[in-house]
Order: C-alpha cells, then sequence, then structure tokens
C-alpha cells in the first residue's frame, strides 16, 4: 500500500511525456467537419474551397519562410551554416508546401476572384505573424523542448550521469564492501547498500543535511574512489553516510547525498540574466527527476545501485512539508530505507521457503518407472 500512495504521489507531480491526443483530435474535427460539408453543400463547390484554402494556408507558410529565411541569409549565414544554402533553405522551408501549391495549380479548379481572396488572406496571416498572434503556445513550446530533448533538465540530467553517477555507482558496491568489513554494525542491510540521491522540487540543496533536519547526523565518509578522468590522475570521489535517527532516536545507517545539479536550477532562477522564473524551475525539476530516472533504469551499469528520493517540498497541502515539521526529510529518507528492508525481508523469506520445498523433494524416496511398450526404433517411420 505504501508503495502504491508513492507511486500516486509521484505520478500526480512528475509529469508524463505529451502524447499525441491533439493530432487524433484534429484529425477526428476535420472529418467530422468534412462530412458537414460534403452532404450539406455542393460537391464540386466544397471541393473548389478546399483546394483554394489548402492553397492559402501554403502560400502562408512560404512567405513566413521567406521571411524566415532573409533573417538567416544576412545574419546566420556563416555562423550558422557555413555558406550552406542547402542547410538554410531546409532550415527555414517545409518543402511540402510548394508540392501542395504544385497539385493546386493542376488541379485547375481555381477561379480569378480567387487571386484576392489569396491577397487579403496572406496579409492577415503576415499581419498576425509580425504581432506574435501566430507564435505557438506554451504547451506547444514546451512539446517541441521535450521531443528534441532541448530542456535544460535534459542536459543537466545526462552530464550528472555521464560525469557522476556513471563512474562512482559501478564502483559503489565495492566500496561500501570495504567499509563494512571495518563495521559490521553500520549498514546492516544489504538492500540499503546504495547511493540515495535527494531531489527537491524547490531545488534548495543545502551544503549540510543538518542544517535542514537535527535528525541526520554525518556519520563518516566512505573510503575514496579514485578514478583517472579528462586528463586527471586519480581524482577522488567521496560519499557520505549518514545517521538518521527516527522517532524513538534509534539509528538507521545509509549513504545520501543531494542531486547537485539542482543548485544550476535555482541559481539560475536567481539570476535575471538568466530569464528562468520560479515557475519554470519547478517544471525543469520535475523533467530532471524523470529523465534521470530514465537514463539510470535502462544502464545495465548502475541499476540497483541507487535510489531516486522526490521531496516535494513546493505543493502546500501535502501534509507535511519542510516548513510545517522540521523533521520532514528525515521522516523521506527513513519511509524509502524501511521499504527496502521490507523488500529484503520478503524476498530472504520467499528464498528460505523455496530451499524448504527444494529439501523436500529431495528427501523423497526414488520412484521406480516400469513400462509395458517394447522399445521403439530411433528412425523415424
Amino acid at each position: 500500500m505504501v508503495n502504491l500512495r508513492d507511486n500516486f504521489e509521484k505520478n500526480r507531480i512528475i509529469p508524463k511525456p505529451r502524447g499525441k491526443l491533439p493530432v487524433i483530435l484534429s484529425a477526428a474535427i476535420a472529418c467530422i467537419l468534412f462530412c458537414i460539408g460534403i452532404f450539406n453543400w455542393d460537391c464540386k463547390e466544397f471541393f473548389r474551397y478546399t483546394v483554394l484554402n489548402c492553397l492559402l494556408f501554403s502560400l502562408c507558410g512560404i512567405l513566413k519562410g521567406i521571411c524566415l529565411f532573409v533573417e538567416e541569409l544576412f545574419n546566420h549565414s556563416s555562423s550558422r551554416y557555413h555558406g550552406n544554402l542547402i542547410k538554410m533553405l531546409n532550415a527555414c522551408f517545409n518543402w511540402c508546401h510548394f508540392l501542395c501549391i504544385a497539385m493546386v495549380i493542376f488541379s485547375n479548379l481555381l477561379e480569378t476572384v480567387d487571386v484576392f481572396k489569396a491577397i487579403v488572406t496572406c496579409t492577415c496571416f503576415l499581419l498576425y505573424t509580425a504581432l506574435g498572434l501566430w507564435n505557438p503556445t506554451s504547451a506547444e513550446v514546451s512539446e517541441i523542448c521535450e521531443m528534441k530533448k532541448m530542456n535544460v533538465a535534459h542536459g543537466l540530467a545526462w552530464s550528472f550521469y555521464v560525469g557522476y553517477l556513471g563512474l562512482v555507482l559501478p564502483r559503489l558496491q565495492e566500496s561500501i564492501e570495504a567499509y563494512h568489513k571495518h563495521k559490521a554494525t553500520v549498514l546492516k542491510h544489504r538492500d540499503t547498500w546504495k547511493l540515495h540521491i535527494l531531489i527537491p522540487l524547490s531545488c534548495s540543496v543545502p551544503d549540510k543535511l543538518e542544517e535542514t533536519d537535527n535528525n541526520i547526523r554525518f556519520y563518516e565518509n566512505l573510503p575514496d574512489t579514485m578514478i583517472d578522468r579528462a586528463g586527471i590522475r586519480k581524482r577522488v570521489f567521496k560519499h557520505s553516510i549518514y545517521s538518521i535517527y527516527d522517532e524513538a532516536m534509534r539509528p538507521h545507517y545509509c549513504v545520501v547525498e543531494y542531486a547537485t545539479p539542482l543548485l544550476t536550477l535555482y541559481k539560475m532562477s536567481q539570476e535575471a540574466s538568466a530569464g528562468f522564473s520560479a515557475e519554470e524551475r519547478l517544471q525543469q525539476a520535475t523533467l530532471f527527476f524523470r529523465t534521470l530516472q530514465v537514463i539510470l533504469d535502462d544502464s545495465l551499469e548502475c541499476r540497483n545501485h541507487y535510489r531516486l528520493i522526490l521531496l516535494d517540498d513546493c505543493h502546500p497541502g501535502n501534509g507535511e512539508d519542510l516548513e510545517t515539521d522540521p523533521h520532514f526529510l528525515s521522516k523521506e529518507i527513513l519511509k524509502h530505507l524501511k521499504q527496502q528492508e521490507q523488500e529484503e525481508y520478503c524476498i530472504g523469506e520467499t528464498s528460505d521457503a523455496q530451499q524448504e520445498a527444494v529439501k523436500t523433494q529431495m528427501s523423497r524416496q526414488p520412484t521406480l518407472m516400469i513400462s509395458n511398450d517394447y522399445p521403439q526404433s530411433l528412425k523415424s517411420t
């Protein structure tokens, strides 16, 4: 029940990738309107207006492409395209518009009066474009950025993985194993031998966990992990063990740290030159969590060596939060530790049952099986 509730809360906070519902809805409405037009107007006249509107939309797209092409040609030809004219044309024009105009011309369904309509429509379209009334909406921009992996969160998540997690997580078990040989009373449960990564949606990342919750105390560091990286010989990576105290003040130990890229999002929202609002920061934080989870889930080397802990410290009315409960952070960490310990207990219990079943099967007396059938030839008949 706890896992189901956590998954529900996570799905409520973390946005899903945008689907194809707008496209499907557009196609459905277009079919409905097409059927209405066919059954209520003269077919020839209806098709003529349809062809005319296809021509107008394509003309408007080409005119917009011309405006974009002039900008690219005079201001960005060398820096962005290195003088390659074909690249500039492909960046500014959708060639389907030219194909549509060619098909309309060959259809020979237009009349002279349609030229005036085309001029008026193109004029209105260019005015709408100049006034910004034809700009993509925020939802469209967000969808494009997510599809093209152009968000700040995507870059930060991949940087965090490639530059840090992808290096240290495969070596984490070895480091904890070496530490556990000398201090077996700490980190008792093997299922908690993971790097617990805290991801607060507020992007507020203190330098010390004790500053947020006095039920969390630094214990000591794991043995250093040294890796040759980017010309730096034996670059040192550290992980800290913290003691997390429950309500009875019993210590629970784990390796935990904040996701440092969230500091970048927080600092960007504080700088006016970054043009990054608190609302955009929250959106990027949720995308960072989702992207990082997908990256780590797909990594075989990092699997089962980490646990992402999402801290919803931005939405009021979620019960306990950092402002109303001074031990919010320790309770969240303990909740995840308890879940891992329960999973370990359940798995261990199942393994014992399976072993007992195997022993029972092996302890049975062998049974002699006798067949009255005659031996059969190995050759197929």
